[in-house]
């Protein structure tokens, strides 16, 4: 049985700036070869947000450290605060939009990291996605 860890310190993070929000990579491709799966740190300024869209071959998992979110899955919104958390499976269409004051911060853990190569679809464009918000 493989047995790997790593510890990542903060300053240690890999960082990456994309689509006007900061995410500070805990494990990633480029920072653990080898892993099952992914976590970053994003910080969404106010009034600015992760559009609609899906990872294909990898679940998500966001757990809300600051702020507070408008959460959508497909075509169901809630507003997550501090500490709430959503399970989102692989190929479903879902966004994130900063609904306070102040940044939003949010945990993202994905797997598995096989589906790292499929990406992330933008499907904002799209009907139904488009005229929800």
């Amino acid at each position: 049985m493989k047995q790997t860890w790593k510890f990542v310190k903060e300053k240690d993070q890999f960082f990456e700036k994309a689509f006007g929000r900061d995410h500070y990579w805990h494990y990633h491709p480029e920072v653990i070869e080898g892993a099952e799966s992914y976590m970053v740190k994003v910080v969404v300024p106010e009034g600015d947000g992760h559009n609609f869209h899906k990872h294909p071959e990898m679940h998500e998992i966001l757990y809300i450290l600051k702020g507070r979110a408008e959460q959508w899955i497909e075509d169901e919104m809630q507003l997550l605060e501090v500490g709430d958390s959503v399970y989102i499976d692989a190929d479903v269409a879902h966004a994130t939009f900063n609904a306070g004051e102040g940044e939003l911060e949010f945990l993202a853990v994905l797997s598995p990291t096989e589906g790292w190569e499929a990406g992330t679809l933008d499907v904002s464009q799209e009907e139904p996605y488009s005229s929800y918000r």
